[in-house]
């Protein structure tokens, strides 16, 4: 593939992708702002914005909040992360298999991974916690596979493990795909093996002297383990459904992703391929490390799981292809219709394209603001509502003074970023309650929400009426059918005319 070529077709890619920077913040991104915004303000997680999350994607937001206060910076951060993966993948297929290599690779992250193909145009999947895992695996593979190998490139590639891991737990099962780098391309070696680990210790190391010496270990601790534990166990019934999982979700995946698809495929040719040259199982090993790591998060089949095997699955498809290519065109060309068919299929281009143009149309000025929020998520069915969010802002904006406390009991973090508001209570979201965790410890559950709520009372109780059913009760039937819950709320606050999607109320004596 000639440069000229790639270049532009990268360019194109890349192009498409832009309109997404009309998008407004998903669910869990809003979460992360919040955390973010707070640790701006001199706060800590988990002591002061309680989120399972491990820390690194708090700070990441910290970081991005700091530099573009706005809700297109989630997009925008995506985008930057997918042009470097790109980017990386040219690097890395080049090292181990060639330019040709590299460059499919690229094109095919580019193409096939782009969330607009997702529901609600990706807004769910963009800048989560897996796209900067995914990031951070592709640039520690190409330290371990230039040339020339050194002690920094190698201590640096467990430097990103130590990332990714700081961004989920369990990415630390990559380190298995670094290993069986290293011996792939026979250079495993008790001392390499030393200065990945030794590598991989810095973020997690920095970020544990954090915790460590502001007391907050154990909030740590709770928070991203202890949680995290009860929240993946809740689906599965034991080991061997664990098993059953991780053996067939891939090939369910496969059915509604076309990188999944031909990424498989590639894999496939290379594990018969390895057989002569082994480090052409490095992808097979990157892509197997990716389904272990999606399987440890649970069986919820959540779209943003599978983001952070995508970089692997494009290098596998690329490289697979480029081992089937021959010199009998009309074979080539077969293959080639066989594969497009399969793509189209599986991926829905229309789609796609509908979003680009939907995007598009809100990012040059033809699309009033009220339209284009209206299409992200669904006040009355899903958990997740744009414009309900946006709306809460704007209401808490209108109805309290910009210094007031605010408690939003849903899943709608969100709109403590937009309303510019901070949370009364260390737990802004509503699901650590409603579950109970912890129980038994004051500091957590219902005992714990309503002590910050009485030390702190906020101005504005806003009580989601649509998020967690069939998982767990709602916000707001959960907060009005608990005895002391009620008692606190209808003591000091009054009914007020909010946005649809929420209970509103509002505190005695607050001017209107």
């Amino acid at each position: 593939m000639h440069t000229r070529l790639f270049l532009a077709l990268a360019c194109v890619l890349v192009i498409l992708r832009l309109p997404s920077l009309a998008q407004p913040m998903g669910a869990d991104q809003g979460l992360y702002a919040y955390v973010g915004e707070r640790i701006l303000a001199g706060e800590l997680p988990y002591r002061d914005a309680w989120d399972q999350k491990p820390p690194a994607i708090h700070y990441t937001y910290a970081a991005l909040r700091a530099v573009w206060p706005h809700p297109s910076v989630v997009a925008a951060a995506d985008l930057v992360v997918a042009i470097l993966v790109a980017a990386l993948l040219v690097a890395l297929g080049t090292a181990l298999a060639g330019a040709v290599t590299g460059r499919i690779a690229a094109l095919l992250f580019l193409l096939l991974s782009d969330p607009g193909f997702q529901r609600m145009a990706g807004v769910a999947v963009r800048a989560q916690c897996e796209t900067f895992i995914a990031a951070a695996m592709t640039g520690a593979l190409l330290l371990l596979a230039t040339r020339r190998p050194a002690a920094w490139k190698t201590v640096s590639a467990g430097v990103l493990l130590g990332a990714a891991f700081a961004f989920k737990y369990n990415a630390i099962v990559y380190g298995a795909a670094l290993v069986a780098a290293l011996w792939a391309l026979r250079r495993l070696s008790a001392g390499a093996l030393a200065q990945l680990a030794a590598g991989a210790l810095v973020v997690p190391g920095i970020l544990f002297a954090v915790f460590a010496v502001t007391g907050t270990l154990g909030d740590l601790y709770h928070a991203t383990i202890g949680y995290n534990l009860a929240y993946s166990g809740e689906t599965y019934r034991g080991p061997a459904d664990f098993a059953r999982y991780l053996v067939t979700f891939p090939i369910q995946h496969a059915r509604v992703d076309a990188l999944w698809l031909v990424g498989g495929a590639g894999c496939a040719v290379l594990l018969v391929a390895g057989l002569w040259r082994r480090e052409r199982l490095i992808p097979a090993a990157w892509v197997a490390a990716a389904c272990l790591s999606i399987a440890i998060n649970s069986s919820r089949h959540l779209p943003q799981y599978f983001v952070q095997a995508l970089p692997a699955l494009a290098l596998a498809a690329a490289w697979g292809a480029t081992l089937l290519w021959t010199r009998r065109r009309w074979l080539n060309v077969a293959g080639l219709a066989l594969v497009a068919v399969g793509v189209w299929r599986v991926n829905d281009f229309p789609k796609l394209a509908d979003n680009i143009v939907f995007d598009a149309q809100a990012l040059s000025g033809r699309m009033d603001r009220h339209e284009h929020l209206a299409r992200y998520g669904d006040r009355d069915r899903r958990k997740y509502s744009a414009l309900a969010m946006v709306e809460l802002a704007d209401f808490v904006r209108a109805t309290t003074a910009a210094g007031d406390r605010i408690y939003v009991f849903g899943f709608s973090g969100g709109a403590y970023v937009l309303a510019d508001r901070a949370s009364a209570s260390r737990f802004f979201w509503s699901r650590p309650v409603i579950v109970d965790f912890r129980s038994g410890d004051s500091r957590y559950g219902v005992d714990g929400l309503l002590a910050d709520l009485e030390r702190r009372p906020p101005a504005l109780v806003a009580l989601q009426l649509r998020d967690w059913q069939p998982d767990v009760q709602n916000s707001a039937e959960f907060f009005l059918s608990t005895p002391r819950l009620a008692r606190w709320l209808h003591a000091g606050y009054d009914p007020a005319d909010g946005p649809d999607g929420f209970e509103t109320w509002i505190r005695r004596g607050v001017a209107r």
